[in-house]
């Protein structure tokens, strides 16, 4: 999935790869958390992972700066590890 993913987002070299697997996990476990069942081998699925990591990979800010599109796709995460992990618990 790195090099399917890499091609998406037309990134050459590997300088990259380690932020790109995180992505991808990432990616995964919203989706997960969201009653998607991991599938690569799902055409559906694996756009959804491209498309959320190259939002997150070409959205990346420098810390302070939070944009309304950020703040967005923050509070939909934010939601799915309240609810999936038990964030809400006092």
């Amino acid at each position: 999935m790195l090099e399917e993913v890499k091609d998406y987002l037309r990134v050459d070299g590997s300088d990259d790869d380690s932020q790109v697997k995180g992505l991808i996990s990432a990616a995964d476990i919203y989706l997960e958390n969201a009653g998607a069942v991991k599938d690569y081998d799902n055409n559906l699925y694996k756009l959804a992972v491209k498309i959320l990591v190259t939002h997150w990979y070409e959205n990346r800010l420098p810390v302070g700066e939070v944009t309304e599109e950020m703040a967005f796709s923050l509070r939909h995460i934010l939601l799915q590890l309240k609810y999936c992990y038990g964030g809400d618990e006092t």
